[in-house]
């Protein structure tokens, strides 16, 4: 038995799709590589498959991860070769590793492409702040301020726009969803593109 993670992209028109959709498509993925792999026990039996953490739809990542399991042990290579013969558009396999030991994530960096009139200094500048914005939650919504949940690393000014890279919370109860940055400047920003870069474990 081995548990692996492998790493790709979800890039493109892969943004329409919901997390549902995603594990599905990689789950015939697993099945279409012809591995060894481990599945679930029951009445429909399917492959133990986890995405490490769910995107949002119109969300991209340039690297994404997904875990499962061996039951046979097999090197990486030959698992990111099946894997990448049968990726669909969109999904690159960037990387696969034998999982020694479980690590949760911990943060992410996103990079926000904004269409605003605002400067990069003023932007910059809200960081320094409270942030209050509205949060949704199973318990209803509360007002909650989200400057100690993130850190903004870069702003550069664009033609008609800023490109910013945060760091926000991946994981538990502190999970930031970069969409509630966005609605903390309301009107003064609209969103182009949002790109999870890197998951940090």
């Amino acid at each position: 038995m081995a548990d692996i993670r492998v790493y790709f992209t979800k890039l493109g028109r892969l943004k329409y799709i919901s997390h549902l959709d995603l594990q599905r498509a990689i789950a015939r993925l697993l099945v279409r590589s012809e591995l060894p792999i481990a599945y679930s026990e029951g009445f429909n039996p399917h492959p133990r498959l986890t995405i490490t953490q769910p995107l949002s739809i119109y969300q991209e990542g340039e690297r994404e991860s997904f875990d499962f399991r061996l039951t046979e042990e097999i090197d990486s290579e030959t698992v990111k070769s099946r894997l990448s013969q049968n990726a669909f558009s969109g999904m690159e396999i960037l990387e696969v590793e034998v999982i020694v030991g479980k690590s949760a994530s911990k943060s992410a960096i996103w990079r926000l492409e904004l269409k605003t009139e605002m400067s990069a200094e003023e932007f910059s500048s809200a960081f320094k702040g409270e942030m209050q914005v509205t949060k949704r939650s199973k318990s209803g919504e509360k007002l909650v301020d989200i400057a100690p949940l993130v850190s903004l690393i870069s702003a550069e000014k664009t033609d008609n726009g800023i490109v910013a890279r945060i760091e926000a919370p991946a994981a538990g109860n502190n999970y930031l969803n970069p969409s509630y940055v966005v609605a903390f400047f309301g009107d003064r920003v609209s969103a182009k593109r949002v790109v999870r870069e890197n998951i940090i474990f």
